[in-house]
């Protein structure tokens, strides 16, 4: 008995050493891919963007725009981020004067963490029970509200789903104050919108993973024995389908984030991804002969930083979920 004991001891333990390296695996994994973001996100930002502008035609001017590379110009952008970081430990200056990179990112950033967490949660919950739904009426008359709606809003590009929610909102319920920032729901509108396409994307991960395991042997033994699809789902089906949603977390926030950047700058909800546009010179007030509009590369880089952070955090929490399960 004592021997069986310690087999069953060493197979326990070298079980998880097993997990422990496949997690450490996955770690490196994202840390390299993390390492290489950063570097490829602070190239593209600096990249030098400034015009040069001519004039032509005497009285009646034409205004020229043309560009080119200038590898100088690229360095000292570079090098000017390093040398803020080293001397002020900061990403640098905005438009105000008296403002650094810093403070926006604490008054933006919140405000987008305030609709994409509870974005994420509502995606996840939304998404399993419209999955499990589709699954239990894959073959009813009940398949058009079910796999149809599914495949419906998966098909039509985001941009389209959100405008259409605008022609409703705006035809049937001309008082909602969609644009303004000083009604209280403005943030549920926009938790509603980053989430439409993500609900359905889950919803599809989860139905396609019970579809996958209708045949199997456990199911059908469970069948046999009487019990109700609802049971059957809850007990034996939809931990493995957790499991199989767990590794498309990622995925899922990524989906929301680009939901973000379009909602925020339809509906004027001034989060970061708002800000964004505004740092990159998308957002304009007004527009003046050969006025360029200012590009602020520390706080475009500090907001995708800010971005990436949070799909590194879905990882972890991959991560976690996934030591959870397999203990």
């Amino acid at each position: 008995m004592e021997i069986i004991s310690c087999f069953f001891m060493l197979l326990s333990s070298s079980k998880e050493r097993r997990e422990c390296m496949d997690i450490r695996k996955e770690t490196i994994k994202i840390s390299i891919a993390v390492s290489l973001a950063i570097i490829f996100l602070v190239l593209i930002v600096f990249f030098p963007r400034t015009p040069t502008i001519t004039t032509s035609g005497g009285r009646a001017e034409t205004i020229n725009y043309s560009y080119d590379f200038n590898y100088e110009e690229y360095k000292q952008n570079i090098s000017t981020l390093f040398k803020d970081l080293n001397e002020e430990k900061s990403l640098g200056g905005t438009r105000y004067q008296f403002k650094s990179v810093e403070d926006e990112l604490l008054h933006y950033f919140p405000k987008s963490l305030q609709v994409i967490i509870p974005a994420f949660i509502l995606s996840l919950l939304l998404g399993v029970w419209k999955g499990i739904f589709d699954y239990q009426h894959t073959n009813t008359k009940k398949n058009i509200l079910g796999n149809g709606t599914t495949w419906l809003f998966q098909s039509i590009p985001d941009f389209f789903l959100v405008v259409f929610v605008f022609f409703i909102a705006i035809t049937f319920w001309p008082q909602l104050r969609l644009f303004s920032q000083g009604s209280w729901y403005s943030p549920l509108v926009v938790i509603l919108l980053i989430s439409i396409y993500p609900v359905m994307f889950v919803a599809r991960a989860v139905g396609v993973s019970l579809l996958a395991q209708d045949n199997a042997d456990y199911i059908k033994v469970a069948k046999s024995k009487g019990l109700h699809t609802r049971q059957i789902i809850h007990r034996h089906m939809l931990k493995i389908s957790l499991k199989d949603l767990n590794t498309i977390l990622p995925t899922l926030m990524v989906i929301i984030l680009s939901n973000l950047l379009m909602v925020e700058y339809v509906t004027g909800y001034q989060g970061a991804a708002y800000r964004l546009f505004i740092a990159l010179g998308g957002v304009q007030t007004s527009v003046a002969t050969y006025l360029v509009p200012e590009y602020e590369g520390g706080l475009v880089l500090g907001i995708g930083l800010c971005f990436l952070l949070t799909i590194l955090l879905t990882h972890f929490l991959k991560l976690a979920v996934s030591w959870k399960i397999s203990r």
